[in-house]
């Protein structure tokens, strides 16, 4: 099974790239590599001695999503990609909303004209808003959420 990590070489991504890689399967990441570095790939192949295919790119790139699914057989996606500074979400909420919601929305149109349909997506606990309650847990309703950033990730919700 190949699978695309859009974001592949951030924190969660490349994390989620190492146990993917030893779990036996193919991975291609995708990352513009404003967030992250390829060292963080690197650093995967020293640890497991396996690499994925990196691609340095955006997922709002729509001709370039299109191109990797045509060359690659993907049969799923799991979706790190994007902005997540929450303070700069509030200078630059179009930013934001461009890319996390724009980028998300045009990876899908990309995956279903390539019969994709298995999609993973990286939320954020910004989501919630303000709870009352702590911890927050998965079956708690989304709330409203105080910046740009936690309201993109709701939006792609």
């Amino acid at each position: 099974m190949k699978i695309l990590v859009t974001g592949g070489a951030g924190y969660i991504g490349s994390h989620t790239t190492l146990a993917l890689l030893e779990a036996g399967y193919e991975v291609v990441v995708l990352d513009n590599l404003c967030n992250s570095s390829d060292a963080a790939l690197h650093a995967i192949e020293g640890i497991c001695g396996k690499s994925a295919l990196m691609i340095r790119g955006d997922v709002c790139d729509r001709a370039l999503l299109d191109r990797i699914f045509r060359e690659h057989a993907i049969d799923a996606v799991l979706h790190f990609a994007g902005l997540k500074a929450v303070g700069e979400s509030v200078r630059k909420p179009l930013d934001y909303y461009e890319n996390n919601v724009g980028g998300s929305i045009t990876l899908c149109q990309s995956m279903a004209s390539a019969g994709v349909f298995r999609l993973v997506f990286s939320s954020s606990a910004t989501v919630y808003g303000e709870p009352e309650q702590m911890p927050i847990r998965e079956d708690f309703p989304t709330g409203i959420p105080t910046n740009p950033y936690g309201q993109s990730k709701l939006i792609v919700e």
